[in-house]
């Protein structure tokens, strides 16, 4: 039996992660312990095999005055609690970070492409990362995980505003852009995957679903899976990019980016793209959210 302990009691990826190991991994333990109350401090990490550090401040708009507790809770708690875990025995410790790392730069991102971190939560946990590498070895592995946006069924940020726009858009331009994003159930997997085998003292992954997909196509499926047809407009590609370049939102929206594809099999790979929206739309239209 593999005892993990999660850190982060109320992150979306932590309970969707426990519920994935309840209903895939009979031999794995999956504990979940906040860390706002100091109730990690009453842990006792040795008995555990790997700790899968969630916690973080994000999805939250950024202020100046903001910057020491990015640094507090980002950076400075979860390289605390590695070298208190490799003190304690425990021999792997896996990290979320974030694809915003690479900042804004061109894509495809590969292993070659340098970090840009822009935002505090980018920078707070590229910096961690950096510090995390520097504990690895001596028989305590290190995953670092980067994913692209994360989506599925109750999923919080930038997939559930788009969806309920979505909803709302009967007709949307042709914008033949490129983006990565991954399904929380392959996220799991990937995550299970890299528990059950450790390959390396420090290791960096970027998982990201098996196809990429564009942001028309993203709505369409969206708004199918709600039972509703889209017009694709034949036209406004070009404006559209022109406008992104200058504004950051739209930027987001419509700009591409992506992770240069693996060359390995990914056997995390569990849902495929058309599957994960059913999945999450049904969830959301029993809850009245996207297409009301």
């Amino acid at each position: 039996m593999k005892w993990t302990l999660v850190i982060g009691e109320h992150s979306y990826i932590g309970q969707s992660f426990r519920d994935y190991i309840k209903n895939t991994a009979a031999d794995m333990q999956v504990d979940l312990i906040g860390a706002r109350d100091d109730a990690w401090k009453q842990a006792d990490l040795g008995r555990y095999d790997a700790i899968l550090h969630l916690a973080a401040i994000v999805h939250t708009k950024e202020q100046p005055s903001m910057r020491r507790e990015y640094r507090e809770v980002n950076t400075v708690f979860p390289v605390r609690l590695a070298a208190l875990a490799k003190k304690a025995g425990v021999s792997h410790f896996l990290f979320l970070s974030t694809m915003a790392v690479y900042g804004s730069q061109s894509s495809p991102i590969g292993p070659d492409t340098p970090l840009a971190p822009v935002s505090m939560y980018a920078r707070s946990k590229w910096e961690a990362e950096r510090r995390l590498r520097k504990l690895a070895g001596d028989g305590f592995c290190v995953s670092v995980f980067r994913p692209p946006m994360v989506y599925g069924p109750g999923c919080p940020g930038n997939y559930g505003r788009l969806a309920r726009l979505a909803g709302h858009l009967p007709c949307f331009p042709q914008v033949d852009n490129k983006r990565s994003m991954i399904y929380i159930e392959n996220l799991c997997a990937c995550i299970r995957e890299e528990i059950e085998q450790p390959k390396e003292a420090f290791r960096i992954l970027c998982p990201q679903n098996a196809a990429y997909v564009n942001t028309t196509k993203l709505v369409q499926a969206i708004r199918r899976a709600h039972g509703k047809r889209t017009w694709i407009l034949p036209f406004g590609q070009t404006p559209i990019r022109i406008a992104a370049a200058k504004n950051k939102m739209l930027q987001k929206v419509f700009g591409d980016c992506y992770y240069a594809k693996e060359k390995q099999k990914n056997t995390y790979q569990e849902v495929g793209f058309w599957e994960s929206i059913q999945r999450t739309e049904g969830y959301e239209k029993a809850k009245g959210f996207a297409g009301q």
